[in-house]
């Protein structure tokens, strides 16, 4: 349940209790207001009576006193009201005897709601043979008083619930800031630190959206420098890569191109005179060969020539040649446009580096069978350019956030972010690994370079 929907319920709950409580206070005010009335017209039923009897005094019979309680009752002046003659040694007249169902449709737990109590409705007027009951009824009050309250009540309901529904669509208006924090704390989480949130007018959630939105431009000012410091942390490595594979070159590469020439020597030398020292002879040209050979392809994983030669299409192409020459229980294709876009130095190394690094683990992890790569320029959902790096196979793939990520997919993402990129995994058991990394192409063109 969601914090707007919990506020609306306990407040709803406050309304509610409110509301009884008012209603309470409505019932006690109207039963007063019966009672009130009543006492009236017994008052003046009294005070006329008594005049009328006092005057008589002994002169009046017994039957016409009667006589005139039945003609009392029955005249319409005097209303809620009937009298009893009744002896003096006679018990209180029964006040609900006769009663007739309350009029004007007001129910039943409203009447005994605000109904007085029985011995409240009763006055009486002494005489010489007895004294005269005056019994008020009060239906025809409580009658009237339902109609009047029952709008009252409905009133106070409508307002109680239009209240609720105010309250709902202000709560909603009001804590739009907090869900609106929470779609930008999971952009912050997918990397996109760009995200603010504006302020609303309110103080409390306008803190919170400061706070939030000095956050944001924090980590985007440091994930901007880490993006810095590991580009040139890749430049540097790089360029260790890159001064590691001229002085293999350079120096072992011309040190066993020597020894092999010194072994050649040997060999044609001894071929008549000595042939088994010949042989070993031949034996250490064969050695200085393969040994140059691993050496070359040290050179070539440490830094392609063939990228800065051809450029990347090129240089993935011959990679991919490469490893197909070494993994044959699992075919890689690639797929490039020819007309890729002129690509700067890092964009190219970082790129390159990035498909190495995935077929590497296609060959470690993947227990592929086919495996592929493939370059294509797109676009983002803001309209603009984008160069993506697929690179997909169909091992066995793992369950997307139980596996812990490796040094590969590591550096992978390390590349990614250098470059400005994000980086997504698409895979579960059985169903391989689709590794995509989408780059701004803005940030990757070289104007000065020809070649993609």
């Amino acid at each position: 349940m969601d914090l707007r929907v919990r506020l609306t319920l306990l407040l709803s709950l406050i309304f509610a209790a409110t509301l009884a409580i008012g209603i309470a206070y409505l019932l006690a005010d109207v039963r007063q207001a019966v009672l009130d009335e009543l006492n009236a017209s017994s008052d003046l039923a009294t005070t006329l009576l008594q005049g009328m009897v006092g005057a008589a005094d002994s002169a009046v019979s017994e039957a016409q006193l009667t006589e005139l309680a039945a003609r009392l009752t029955r005249d319409a002046a005097i209303r809620h009201l009937r009298f009893e003659v009744v002896a003096a040694d006679a018990t209180q007249p029964d006040t609900d005897v006769g009663r007739a169902p309350v009029a004007g449709g007001a129910p039943a737990w409203f009447a005994a709601l605000v109904r007085p109590q029985p011995t409240a409705l009763m006055h009486s007027v002494s005489y010489r043979h007895g004294r005269i009951a005056i019994v008020a009824d009060p239906d025809d009050e409580i009658a009237e008083a339902w109609r009047e309250t029952q709008t009252t009540m409905g009133v106070l309901f409508v307002m109680c619930a239009g209240a609720i529904v105010l309250v709902f669509l202000f709560l909603g208006r009001a804590l739009r800031p907090l869900s609106e924090v929470a779609r930008a704390l999971e952009a912050i989480e997918h990397g996109r630190f760009t995200t603010r949130v504006p302020a609303i007018g309110l103080a409390d959630i306008d803190a919170i959206t400061a706070r939030y939105n000095h956050m944001a431009a924090a980590l985007a000012q440091s994930h901007a420098e880490n993006q810095v410091l590991a580009q040139r942390s890749l430049e540097i490595q790089e360029q260790e890569r890159r001064h590691l594979a001229h002085e293999l070159h350079d120096e072992m590469g011309q040190s066993i191109t020597a020894i092999k020439a010194l072994a050649v020597s040997i060999r044609e030398r001894l071929e008549v005179s000595d042939p088994a020292l010949a042989e070993r002879a031949a034996t250490i040209t064969d050695v200085s060969s393969d040994i140059y050979a691993r050496v070359r392809r040290m050179m070539a994983r440490l830094h392609p020539v063939v990228l800065d030669e051809l450029g990347l299409v090129a240089a993935i192409e011959s990679m991919v040649d490469d490893w197909n020459g070494h993994h044959e229980e699992c075919f890689c294709g690639v797929s490039a446009p020819r007309n890729l876009p002129a690509l700067h130095a890092a964009a190219r190394i970082g790129l390159y580096r990035i498909a190495q690094e995935a077929l590497t683990n296609i060959a470690r992890h993947a227990a592929a069978s086919e495996a592929g790569i493939e370059l294509r320029v797109g676009a983002d959902a803001d309209g603009k350019a984008t160069l993506e790096l697929v690179v997909a196979d169909d091992g066995r793939g793992f369950t997307l956030g139980q596996q812990r990520r490796g040094l590969g997919l590591v550096g992978i993402q390390e590349r990614v972010d250098a470059l400005g990129g994000t980086l997504m995994l698409e895979s579960a058991p059985g169903a391989g690994l689709r590794l995509r990394a989408r780059l701004p192409l803005a940030m990757l063109l070289e104007t000065e370079n020809p070649v993609g």
